[in-house]
């Protein structure tokens, strides 16, 4: 009888044994995260649209661990990058760098011992990782010429971002070649602060446009081409209460806000460039080092304003007249 008793015992044993070896162990759920730039969210345009990408990919997937992560300052963001690029994880990862104001904590970086990095918006290769940029200057391009009928105002939230600057030569560019109007520039900080500051984006136009409408040199009605982030919100607030600017809308179809006031908008879509690069991520497509999308692609577009009839302008017709030599000057642009 024990014998018996011990001959099962082995059996069921062994059974169990043979049953384990045949299941996969169970792996780690995908780990993603994500650094938004320092100004954060609420921005109603750029952050949040690249916001909206991320969890709604997340919804799809919600198998998916999500970390997202608002860095105190950029130091603080090259200490949390470090510390993801250190870590021994057995789960598959990917980590967004949601600003291209992260450019100098990635560059010289080692790639993750697992997993994978993508910045966003930058026209710079980072060995190991991945990049992408949303190009601007046909669309910029096509909104100058669009604003031939207005005394044209580049607003910039700083100097010296790439992408800010590459769309401020895209809108003056266009804008010369359509108009003999002249084009200004203002520049409302000397950092990446200038992307955040409402009330201060108020007293700044307030100040700057008296100074205009003494100027003998103005003429013409004003058209704002606003380059700001989270500050273009202080730009209406400023229309609002004074009037008499249009607005071009930026990042978002910005019509909802005023329609009377918004010839048209220039829309980014990260949120799409994002879902494709998560959902290939997922699938174990490899993520190329560097990507460039321009007017011709579905992640930039200018959406003509349906409500706008200042002057009595049809900005879907400029926008069919200017579309393809927009395209053009873009192609000759990318390989000056």
């Amino acid at each position: 009888m024990r014998v018996f008793f011990s001959y099962v015992c082995t059996l069921l044993l062994l059974t169990a044994l043979l049953a384990g070896c045949g299941k996969a162990p169970a792996t780690a759920p995908a780990q993603l995260t994500v650094f938004i730039g320092t100004d954060g969210y609420g921005d109603g345009s750029y952050n949040d649209t690249m916001l909206e990408g991320i969890l709604g990919f997340c919804k799809d997937h919600p198998e998916v661990n999500l970390s997202l992560q608002q860095p105190e300052s950029i130091a603080d963001a090259g200490k949390r990058l470090d510390a993801w690029l250190s870590e021994e994880e057995s789960a598959d990862r990917a980590l967004i760098l949601a600003s291209n104001t992260y450019e100098d904590i990635l560059r010289g970086k080692p790639a993750p011992k697992n997993g994978r990095v993508l910045i966003l918006e930058t026209d710079d290769v980072f060995p190991g990782h991945s990049s992408y940029i949303i190009r601007r200057y046909g669309a910029s391009w096509l909104c100058g010429a669009m604003s031939r009928s207005f005394t044209g105002v580049i607003f910039k939230a700083m100097d010296g971002n790439d992408m800010i600057e590459e769309s401020a030569r895209g809108f003056s560019d266009g804008h010369g070649a359509a108009s003999e109007s002249k084009v200004y520039t203002w520049t409302l900080a000397d950092g990446p602060q200038g992307f955040a500051m409402r009330d201060s984006t108020y007293r700044f136009v307030y100040r700057k446009s008296q100074e205009l409408y003494e100027s003998e040199e103005f003429f013409g009605d004003l058209l704002f081409f606003p380059l700001l982030g989270g500050s273009l919100s202080g730009l209406f607030d400023y229309c609002r209460y004074n009037g008499f600017i249009q607005i071009a809308g930026m990042d978002v179809d910005c019509s909802a806000l005023n329609p009377q006031i918004v010839p048209y908008s220039l829309c980014v879509n990260n949120h799409l460039a994002l879902k494709k690069y998560l959902e290939d991520w997922l699938a174990g497509v490899p993520w190329p080092e560097h990507r460039e999308f321009g007017l011709e692609s579905e992640y930039v577009q200018v959406v003509p304003g349906k409500q706008f009839d200042v002057e009595n302008l049809d900005m879907a017709a400029l926008y069919k007249e200017f579309y393809p030599l927009a395209v053009e000057k873009e192609k000759a642009y990318e390989v000056e």
